[in-house]
Formats: C-alpha cells, structure tokens, sequence
C-alpha cells in the first residue's frame, strides 16, 4: 500500500503542512490473487508431513506472516478509503501492523536462510546482527500512534486524512538493508545451496526491489504482496523442495533431513530411536535384478511408514541398508522395534521371490541434557551397531548418557591425535618387557610394545589407543613404525637375540610381505631375530590369508608367534593348521585352582608334543611362577621378572643379569 508524497512548506514561526490526501483507486487485484495462491500453497505446506526442524517451522512463520501482510494490505485500503465511517483506531491497527509485517518478513526470510544452511545463531553469534536493521523499524512502528512517524490520521476541512509521515519511505529502506543482508548470506552459504536456491533467493531481491519501485513511482498499483507470493513459490519449489530431503524408492527421508531433524530435536529433547541395520540390502540387485531390488526397498519403506501411522513419529534412510525411526516416546519405540524384530524374522517378497533379510536393531535412547550433536550421535550408533555385540534379528539397547559421550569424545581426541602422531610421529615410542628362557637365562629375548604420549592428553593406555588403530584404518602405518623401531633397535645391539613383534589383521589383506621385508633389509637385520606375533582373533578371522603370508615369511626366515590363545576365538585344530612356532597361554586365573592348573597343563603337553614352545604370560607372583615350571614351562613374561621397559632400561636390566623370582 502506498500513498502520494507529502509536501512541506515553512514560514518564520511555524510548520505549516499541505497534505496530499490518499488517493483510494487501489488497483488490488494483483494482490488478491497472489492471497488466493499463497493460501493453497499454504494448506498444501501445513497438511503436508515435515519433519520439524528449525528451518521448516520457520518457512511456516514466513507464509502466516505473508498471508496476513497480503490480508492486512487488501484491508487497509478498504479501511483508508471509509476513514470516515471506521473508527480511527481501526486504521492505527490495520496500517500499523501491515507496515510492521512488511518491515519484519524479509528479516525472517533471512533467518529461514541461515538456519536452511545447518548456522544457527548458538554457532554463529555475530548472525544475530541481521535482525537488528529490523528491530529498530519495528520500535518506530510501535510509536507511531503517538509520534505518526510512519503515518497518522488527520482532521482536515473534508474530514478525516490518512497522512504520511517523514520515516514513511523508511520501510523501503528497511527492504533494501534486508536485501543486501539476503546478497551476502548467498554469497556466504553458497557452498551450502544449489544453483536454482542461489536464483531463488536473487530472484527475490529483485522482484522485490523491481516492485517497490513501481509502486513509489505509480502508488495505486499494489505489487509488494505479489512479488512476496511469487518469491515464496518458487522458495517452495526449490529450497524446499522435496527431492533434496527424500529417498526416492522409500519415501524416506535421507541423510541430510536426519542430520537436520537430529540437530533441532536433541536441543530440548531425548531422542527415542530404532536404528536398523539390513545386512545384505546391496546384494539383492546382483541376486534378483534390479526390478526385484527396488520393490523389495519399496516394500521395506511402505512397512516402515505404515509402522508410523497415527504416530508423532519419522522414518529416515540414513544410507543404503541402514534406517532411523523416530519416536515421540520410549513405549511407541519398544512397540515398534517388536514389530521390527518379528518382521525380520517372518521374510520379505520382491517380485514374487521370497527373500530373507538379516538385521540389527538397536533402541536408542539419549538420557542426558548434555549438547550434542547430530554427528557425534549418529557415529557412536554406527560404531556400536557395526560391533561384534548387536546380532542379526535381535534387539539391542543403547542408552546415550553422560558417560558414553564423555568416552566417545576421548575417543575422538585420541584419533585425532593418533593421526597427527602417523604423520609426525610424535609422542610414539615402544617399550621392552622381558621374555625369560628358563633353560637359557642368557637368552636375550623380549616383546616390542608401543607407547604414545600426547602432549595435551598425556600417556594414553594401548587399551584405548590400539583399538583406535586397528577400527579407523592407522595399523598399517603404526605396524611399520613398531617395526622399523625393533629393526632398528637389533641393529644397534647384536647382543639381543630375539624381538617379537606384534601384527593387527589389517596387515594381512595389504600383501605385507614386500613392505615388512624390505624395512627389515634396510636395518639388515636378520629375520630370524624377528618374531611376529598374531592375536587369537586376528587368526580366527583370516586363516587362508594368514596361511599364506606366514609360508611366506618363514621361507624368509621370520618366525610366528599366536597371542592370547584360549581366549574362546580359536581351538588346537586351528594352531596345528598354522606354522606358528610360539603359543602365548595368558595367566587369567591362579593355577592353583584345579581347572585352570588342568587346562594349562594339557595345553602345554599337547603343544610340546606338536613342537611348538609354549609361552606363559602375566606372571606376577612366585607362586604362579613355581606352578607353570612344575608344568615344564619353558618360556615366561610378566611383571615378577619386569615390566616393560624403555630402550636404556632394558639394556641395563639385561647387562645387570636377569633375576628370576
């Protein structure tokens, strides 16, 4: 709504003021058909599912507050052009709150931008100065009935006058900071937003300001109103639009809405989810066809959705094989994961085929108040649902507390920090604990074992920093730096006469073979110094290609040790497939207990008899030592005789003579 300028005139003592009185020949048919789409376009973004975040509720604000400026704009001319007949404070109320509406849209439409892009004003605090531009035209719009800053109603000789005031103009000013405010979070955000969202929002601009041009220069044509509705279609069609939320062949909503909807719940709320994990999803296409592939995904996504149904609830596909559900409460999400679970376990059809689905079902439940985020829950989901303990078609609870975040953070610094250490090798180092040949106490003999100080977080445990290792993808790197170390350290002193060292599974699917013999050769260390050892697990999980590196490495000389046997991954039948020349036994309970003393005993004759030595290790007490040499025990290692020790140490205990008990 526009009105013509008022002119002003002065003499010496006073303002005298010629006002030019409203001309009431809006032309509003403009506006009231741009009313009528908004409102479709509305009841369509309201009856609509959505997922609510920040970003959605924020849009919704945006089309209430377009309606009622459109609504509030076509009333405003009625009341102008009947000021004689309406009470005055009807037009106070009308304008005023048109003129505010029009003064704080593009402020929110600013705001919906930034929190589109995943920045909220906790994150980004400076983002908050956007909104300031339209803070102080709205205490103008809120004084106006007393100061008729913006415009007031008059009595004139011919009755009562709509006049505008001297900041009148400053609405439009108001528009244009906003919209050089929209430029630079474009060009900010850009990364963040496809090519058609960056056009939408400069259409805008410039629909906007092509509007408020025409209609200063011609004020009975009102535009402002449509060029905001068509602004915010295409804003519909393109930032919202629903391909970039959704999974195509599910319905599902993708990764990036879950990201989202993780973010904006987990602020006030607890997150009550079942995350299930399809084991052999991807391979369908290759069994069935493609057809096959894509009704049974459909059929997974219609069964989800209908689990939903009557539900404050939503379904994500977070990747391929795996989806998020998520509850309102924990009795919806007990129900559900049920359901979950005897599905899995009854089969699935595609195409007519019967098809036989595995999955991992697990209920997650955040029980702290602590911040965090969507990245750091969906991480810790994915690390505990891919570990050894959820089993297919069998439900598993998680609860997301205080202490399990705290854990999860550490975990994260120390693979930070482990991976600057691979780079550098800084803080990495190894130790040396003794291992005693009872028949040759001369024997120098002992286990290479790493270490690693951080200069921020201090000496880390190999209890927390090896697993770190062997799951994010640095064993290859930290076995060669062991290595190296080792070879080294033989190389310089001729008097030990055997290192072993320690090998992850990594290794084995790498071809090791070349990269580990050509460390050893440029120390020329001989290989028969070196013994590598291999846990239980590593062995029970890779015997063919174990098998075969281990042939090649003791043709070269190299010989084999298997760590932590008995453990429960693998049996006698497996070590006797294998060449490995050592069996550590790990001392777990007192031998002085008849079925321990028992398994140790026939483990060491059976192993004897098969030529292997035998290896006790944890040896921590003489009565534990006076039991395992009245086994014939030939090989010992533990704190009686040493702890592991750094390079000098253990040259000093060996040059000192090794006591033993």
């Amino acid at each position: 709504m526009t009105f013509s300028t008022a002119i002003y005139a002065t003499d010496e003592k006073r303002f005298t003021i010629r006002k030019m009185l409203v001309d009431f020949s809006y032309q509003i048919h403009f506006e009231l058909c741009s009313l009528i789409f908004l409102v479709v376009i509305s009841l369509q973004y309201f009856f609509v599912r959505r997922f609510p975040t920040f970003s959605n509720r924020m849009f919704g604000v945006v089309l209430i507050l377009a309606i009622a400026d459109l609504g509030l704009d076509i009333l405003g001319c009625v009341t102008i052009k009947y000021i004689n007949e309406v009470p005055v404070w009807t037009n106070y109320l009308v304008n005023g709150l048109f003129y505010f509406i029009e003064t704080i849209l593009p402020m929110f439409m600013c705001i919906y931008l930034i929190y589109y892009s995943g920045m909220t004003f906790v994150r980004n605090p400076r983002s908050k100065f956007i909104i300031v531009p339209s803070l102080l035209m709205s205490l103008i719009h809120f004084s106006n009935p007393f100061t008729g800053l913006i415009f007031s109603i008059k009595m004139t000789g011919n009755g009562l006058a709509f006049v505008t005031g001297p900041f009148y103009y400053s609405i439009y000013v108001a528009l244009g900071i906003n919209s050089l405010i929209m430029l630079t979070l474009v060009f900010i955000l850009r990364a963040k937003l496809s090519f058609k969202q960056i056009l939408t929002v400069l259409f805008f601009i410039v629909i906007a300001s092509v509007s408020s041009a025409i209609q200063i220069k011609v004020p009975s044509l009102l535009l402002s109103g449509t060029a905001t509705a068509l602004s915010l279609i295409l804003w519909d069609l393109t930032i919202l639009s629903p391909e970039t939320m959704t999974d195509e062949t599910t319905s599902a909503y993708n990764d990036t809405a879950l990201h989202l909807y993780l973010d904006s719940k987990m602020r006030k709320h607890h997150i009550y989810a079942a995350v299930i994990s399809i084991d052999g999803l991807s391979n369908i296409e290759q069994g069935y066809g493609n057809l096959a592939s894509t009704a049974l995904e459909k059929q997974i996504g219609y069964y989800f959705a209908g689990l939903l149904m009557g539900k404050s609830a939503f379904y994500f596909r977070q990747s391929g094989s795996c989806f998020w559900l998520i509850f309102k409460n924990q009795m919806e999400l007990e129900d559900a994961s049920l359901k979950i679970v005897d599905k899995f376990k009854t089969g699935w059809k595609a195409q007519g085929i019967k098809v036989d689905l595995m999955a991992k079902i697990l209920c997650v439940i955040t029980t702290t108040n602590i911040q965090i985020s969507s990245a750091e829950l969906i991480s810790i989901v994915n690390d505990t649902i891919n570990s050894e303990n959820v089993l297919n078609n069998q439900r598993l609870r998680l609860s997301v507390d205080s202490k399990l975040i705290a854990k999860y953070r550490r975990i994260q610094l120390i693979e930070e920090s482990m991976r600057r250490a691979v780079k550098t090798k800084e803080g990495l180092y190894v130790c040396f604990q003794p291992i005693i040949n009872l028949e040759h106490p001369e024997m120098n003999t002992a286990e290479v074992l790493l270490r690693y100080n951080d200069k921020n977080l201090g000496n880390i445990l190999p209890s927390e920093f090896i697993p770190i290792v062997e799951n994010r993808g640095l064993a290859l790197f930290i076995d060669s730096f062991v290595v190296d170390a080792g070879c080294r350290f033989l190389a310089r002193h001729p008097e030990v006469d055997m290192l072993h060292i320690n090998l992850s599974a990594t290794e084995f699917f790498h071809n090791p073979v070349q990269r580990i013999t050509a460390i050893v050769n440029d120390h020329n260390v001989d290989p028969r110094r070196i013994c590598f050892e291999i846990t239980e697990s590593s062995a029970a999980k890779n015997p063919e290609i174990l098998q075969t590196f281990m042939k090649s490495m003791i043709s070269r000389g190299f010989s084999f040790a298997l760590d932590d046997y008995g453990t429960g991954y693998s049996n006698a039948l497996q070590v006797m497939s294998m060449p490995f020349s050592f069996v550590k036994i790990p001392s777990m309970i007192s031998t002085r207990q008849d079925k321990s003393r028992k398994f140790i005993d026939g483990t060491i004759r059976l192993f004897m008899d098969l030529g292997i030595s035998t290896v006790v290790e944890g040896i921590e007490t003489k009565e534990q030592l006076e039991d395992v040499t009245s086994l014939g025990v030939r090989y010992i290692q533990g704190f009686l005789f040493s702890q592991p020790l750094e390079e000098d140490d253990y040259l000093a205990y060996i040059k000192g003579g090794k006591a033993i008990g």
